[in-house]
């Protein structure tokens, strides 16, 4: 069964494609599973965080940040980099509408070019040591973000923008760390004046004309894509390869898009009750099992449903009321 739906490329493009056009702003990344078969082709040695010499078969997603739903989903070989699957990656995905928000892991001349060709709006970070950070900008905006106050700027530089935000509380937390490594001969104090320069700040290019704010939230809203993956390993524990076959591991990783899926409308519908902090999907679907269907050749009916369930369901709008 898993071979025949990862066989089945034509369907699963068109649902990548269905998600993509319900949204608006994008979010992608790379993560990893491990695989020990030796017949899975796309399980390749790469780099990985944890620094684990496996084999693994890299992971690409798209979340949608207006709705908080995975988009679309990918399996690359494990030697695959961050900035050679974007290209294939755009080409799956329905993009006429999307603004593309990134990680620094994207910075290239190449991924730039790419954006601008295609005419796709991007958010893009750079690196620390990025030469932009040279650019002169003026921090005349502020805005306050989670109770942090931002200091904030903006620039046009051939055509694109450059965003340049200081989180003013981000700036003492750094030049502490700075001094430590200075102190413990870390450091030398030539860089330690480099480092400074740049402490607490953060550079954003951009094909977007806006307020520094909304480019701000745009680009601090990128753990969602981060939580997905989370949701996709830890609570789906999709990342649990026993398949000897790539297209099987295709269609593995496919049904666990959609269990994911599944995961993230509830957790919607949860959120837009006012109960995250006290319910979890796994938590609501628990709750709802004490609920029984009982069917027979002619009827079927609703078992008690427990005033604690029965509560929930009204604030979640879940019609499981028994029937009369």
């Amino acid at each position: 069964m898993l071979t025949a739906v990862g066989g089945d490329r034509a369907g699963q493009q068109a649902v990548f494609q269905y998600l993509s056009s319900q949204a608006r702003q994008l979010v992608y990344d790379l993560s990893f599973v491990f695989s020990h078969s030796e017949t899975v082709n796309l399980a390749e040695f790469g780099y990985n965080a944890e620094n684990v010499w496996l084999p693994q078969v890299n992971i690409a997603l798209f979340s949608a940040m207006d709705t908080g739903l995975p988009v679309m989903i990918r399996a690359l070989p494990g030697s695959i980099r961050d900035v050679a699957t974007l290209i294939r990656s755009i080409q799956e995905i329905n993009t006429s509408r999307i603004t593309l928000i990134l990680d620094r892991g994207f910075v290239s001349d190449q991924n730039e070019k790419l954006l601008i060709e295609e005419k796709i709006p991007f958010i893009l970070p750079q690196r620390r040591n990025s030469t932009r950070y040279l650019t002169r900008i003026h921090l005349t905006d502020h805005f306050f973000y989670h109770k942090r106050l931002i200091h904030a700027g903006k620039r046009e530089v051939e055509g694109l923008t450059l965003y340049l935000f200081e989180d003013a509380d981000l700036v003492v937390e750094e030049q502490k760390t700075l001094y430590h490594l200075f102190e413990e001969g870390e450091i030398d104090r030539e860089t330690l004046n480099q480092r400074l320069k740049r402490a607490g700040r953060i550079l954003i290019l951009s094909s977007i004309v806006a307020e520094p704010q909304e480019i701000y939230e745009l680009y601090k809203s990128r753990n969602l894509v981060e939580n997905h993956f989370a949701a996709f390993k830890d609570l789906i524990q999709a990342d649990k390869l026993y398949l000897r076959d790539s297209t099987a591991v295709f269609g593995h990783l496919f049904i666990g898009f959609l269990c994911l899926y599944l995961y993230c409308q509830i957790l919607n519908r949860i959120k837009q009750a006012g109960l995250s902090a006290h319910l979890s999907p796994h938590g609501l679907l628990l709750l709802l099992s004490k609920v029984y269907a009982v069917s027979t050749d002619q009827n079927r009916w609703i078992t008690e449903v427990p005033k604690k369930v029965k509560n929930i369901a009204e604030k979640l709008e879940l019609d499981i009321i028994p029937n009369k």
